[in-house]
């Protein structure tokens, strides 16, 4: 079964080791990665900082980036491509290997957060044995399965997918909003009550498994 996982890496285990390190109240965010091959990745990285001259020449110094591309320029955060390199091959070898996909990578702290997907749980497996064999200190925070529904993606039941997809199609959350909750409750067969709190509910978990996740991850090593 599909499996997701959220996971913690210390900033010298992973990538953009001296970058951080050069400018430390830089942050990243990985919008999308590509592999070029089994030790190549070319992510879309999006990048901020107090100074941007700074932090250009810290990633062009950086040994584990390669080809390092300014793709858009939004005030005070900037789009990059770059092949990524070095310290990180072991661990891509077997994200590779294991078939997983990187969903989303966040810097924060020290560490980097991320988000991967594996198409079995054994993959998971595999992965934290090849970590703990390699000294790479991947610290898992949470792991799911996922039901084969689009709900399990996000760590949502059926019910409260529905409920949240049916108010946003509805314009529940626009402003001017487009629908009230009483009514789309009786479209989707359910009591006002039952319809607020699978929404709550809901966003709730949206919130912890996404934006938050982070704050889990720094409750673990308190």
């Amino acid at each position: 079964m599909v499996t997701l996982l959220s996971a913690a890496l210390p900033h010298e285990k992973f990538v953009l080791t001296e970058t951080l390190s050069s400018v430390p109240n830089a942050s990243f965010e990985v919008e999308g990665v590509v592999e070029t091959c089994e030790t190549s990745v070319m992510p879309l990285i999006w990048a901020s900082a107090a100074d941007h001259d700074h932090l250009e020449t810290a990633l062009s110094d950086d040994p584990t980036t390669q080809e390092v591309e300014l793709l858009s320029d939004h005030a005070d955060r900037w789009l990059y491509r770059m092949k990524w390199i070095s310290n990180v091959q072991g661990l891509l070898e077997t994200l590779v290997t294991n078939q997983a996909t990187i969903l989303t990578a966040t810097t924060n702290n020290e560490r980097w957060i991320v988000r991967l997907m594996f198409p079995t749980h054994d993959g998971v497996s595999e992965t934290m044995a090849h970590c703990k064999a390699h000294d790479i200190d991947l610290e898992m925070i949470a792991i799911r399965e996922m039901n084969g529904q689009p709900a399990g993606r996000y760590g949502l039941t059926d019910p409260q997918f529905e409920a949240l997809t049916t108010a946003w199609g509805k314009g529940f959350y626009t402003v001017p909003r487009g629908a009230e909750l009483v009514d789309i409750a009786a479209d989707l067969g359910v009591s006002h009550q039952a319809l607020s709190e699978r929404l709550r509910r809901g966003i709730d978990t949206l919130i912890r498994d996404t934006l938050m996740v982070d704050d889990q991850s720094a409750e673990l090593v308190r």
